[in-house]
């Protein structure tokens, strides 16, 4: 964006989570001429629904500050869709100022809202309201998937004013990121790595691989998150701690070890996420040469992707019995087959998901 605009961040805390540490072998850095401004983080108990509303509100009135005091007239604005009350707040000041709004949609609210924290049936129609109508006050909606495209467009489809919706995928980070052959073991590795809370549906994946009997499969967890002692308890419960491992939070310098300590990467949405996201994780999966298992509703990006391309596999969150019978099938046998699948991945990456031909795509539109 610097070869085309004076650029300026407004932005949280480097680190936002206190559990979490600054990663000091990071190599992303950022351009000498981009002027950042960070607002003061706010903690909050990720088992307090009112503590994350506080803390969303909160973040979200003091980015609005900021950007009141920095944006002038004729701007271009890109803005992400987190914290979520800011899109309501953000599109409140655009009708007061005139500048180019511009909105990188990785969350729809207040669905993904209503799946995650469960808002009462009796407010929501209200809540929805609000948020349309903040999505449509935009000039431009970026979709991460052609789902989410479809569901913008729902939203938008009553107001006066409609925005243009382009999509621009995540991209996958090709040059940090290395296929790599892990050392044969005797079990067939599956990985999860990302967030682990109530929309990755990490607890039900366990639960399947329970009832499968597989002794063929290690389930390998990277990561952290508000389900995870659910799901630590469920394992213990089950004994299965012979083959699920819990390995932790890592930071994105440890990106290439991670990914590529597996045969197939677990990319889980629960059901009623049509649409709603698209799990970022699964671009960097590709750059590793790993095919992914997804469960998820049928026809969303990820699910398209790997129907299109056959580096995967796709059930949707009802088919236990269909992936029941598929863990059971696999074992060490099946690591050749996943191998040619994980190659797809990797030629994908770098022919249509790399940094640069997706960074490309935001100079082009924004």
């Amino acid at each position: 964006m610097v070869t085309k605009y004076q650029v300026k961040v407004i932005c949280g805390p480097e680190v936002y989570d206190k559990n979490k540490k600054a990663d000091a072998n990071s190599k992303f850095r950022l351009d000498s001429s981009i002027e950042v401004t960070h607002v003061k983080v706010v903690t909050e108990d990720k088992s307090s629904k009112l503590s994350r509303i506080k803390k969303f509100l909160l973040m979200s009135w003091r980015l609005c500050k900021e950007a009141k005091k920095n944006i002038k007239k004729g701007d271009h604005v890109l803005m992400v869709t987190n914290p979520f009350p800011l899109i309501t707040m953000m599109g409140h000041l655009k009708s007061h100022r005139d500048f180019t709004l511009s909105v990188l949609v990785h969350d729809i609210m207040p669905e993904s809202l209503y799946t995650d924290m469960h808002i009462p049936g009796a407010v929501y129609p209200m809540v929805e309201s609000v948020f349309n109508k903040a999505y449509s006050s935009t000039d431009l909606l970026i979709s991460i998937g052609r789902d989410m495209s479809e569901i913008l467009e729902r939203k938008c489809k009553r107001f006066k004013h409609q925005p243009r919706i382009e999509v621009i995928e995540n991209w996958a980070d090709v040059i940090n990121i290395i296929p790599k052959d892990r050392e044969a073991g005797n079990k067939v590795v599956i990985q999860y790595a990302g967030n682990i809370g109530n929309a990755q549906g990490v607890g039900e994946f366990v639960d399947v691989l329970h009832d499968a009997g597989c002794e063929n499969i290690e389930f390998s967890i990277w990561g952290t998150g508000g389900g995870e002692t659910g799901v630590k308890e469920k394992v213990a419960e089950y004994g299965m701690q012979n083959l699920v491992t819990f390995n932790g939070p890592y930071f994105r310098s440890q990106q290439n070890d991670v990914l590529n300590d597996c045969d197939m990467a677990l990319v889980r949405l629960v059901e009623g996420m049509y649409g709603l996201g698209v799990p970022s994780k699964s671009y960097n999966i590709l750059a590793a040469g790993k095919p992914i298992l997804y469960i998820g509703e049928k026809g969303t990006e990820i699910w398209r992707m790997l129907d299109e391309n056959g580096n995967g596999v796709c059930f949707e969150p009802n088919d236990t019995d269909g992936l029941r019978k598929y863990l059971q099938a696999l074992d060490v046998n099946s690591i050749a087959k996943l191998k040619e699948m994980g190659q797809i991945s990797r030629r994908l990456a770098e022919e249509k998901y790399s940094e640069e031909i997706i960074l490309k795509k935001f100079v082009v539109l924004v």
